[in-house]
C-alpha cells in the first residue's frame, strides 16, 4: 500500500513539475546553440539534439527520476518530500540538469568520443549518476563505448 502511495506522489509531481524540468532543459540546450526536437512524451521523452556536426539523443527519464525521488535506483521508489519546498525543488532541479548537461556538452565539444568519455570519467565525482551509451550505426548498431558513474565509488 505504501508503495502505491509513493508512486501516486511521484506521478502527481511529475505531471505538474515535469513540464517545467523539460522546458528548462530545452532552454539551456537552445541557449548553448543546440537544435532540439522532442520525441515521445512523459518518461519516454527524448530530445534529439544537433550541435555542429554531431547528433545525439538525450532521454529525460533519469533526469526526472533523479529530481522526484530520494534515489532513482531504489526499490521501491520513494518521493522526495523535500520537493514540497519550492526553493529545494529549484536547487535540486538546477543541480540535476547541470550535472546531466555538463556531461552532454563534454561529449558534444570533443571530436574524439573516447577522449570525451575519458574526460567525463575524470570528472565523474562532480556528476549525478550518469550512463552513456554509444551506438555506432556503421558498426551494425552494436555498442562501441560506454561510461557509467551510477555507483558512487565507480571511477568509470
Amino acid at each position: 500500500m505504501q508503495e502505491q502511495i509513493e508512486i501516486a506522489k511521484i506521478n502527481r509531481f511529475l505531471a505538474s513539475a515535469g513540464p517545467i524540468v523539460v522546458e528548462v532543459t530545452r532552454a539551456v540546450l537552445q541557449a548553448r546553440g543546440c537544435e532540439v526536437k522532442e520525441e515521445g512524451s512523459g518518461l519516454d521523452l527524448a530530445f534529439s539534439i544537433k550541435f555542429s556536426r554531431k547528433e545525439l539523443k538525450f532521454y529525460v527519464q533519469n533526469l526526472l527520476l533523479e529530481i522526484v525521488t530520494v534515489d532513482r535506483d531504489e526499490e521501491p521508489l520513494r518521493f522526495d518530500e523535500g520537493l514540497k519546498d519550492f526553493d529545494y525543488f529549484m536547487t535540486k532541479m538546477a543541480r540535476a540538469i547541470n550535472s546531466k548537461l555538463c556531461v552532454l556538452f563534454a561529449v558534444l565539444k570533443e571530436d574524439d568520443f573516447e577522449a570525451a568519455i575519458e574526460n567525463i570519467c575524470k570528472d565523474a565525482k562532480d556528476y549525478e549518476r550518469i550512463r552513456i551509451w554509444r551506438f555506432d550505426e556503421n558498426n551494425g548498431g552494436r555498442t562501441k563505448s560506454r561510461a557509467d558513474t551510477s555507483e558512487p565509488s565507480n571511477n568509470c
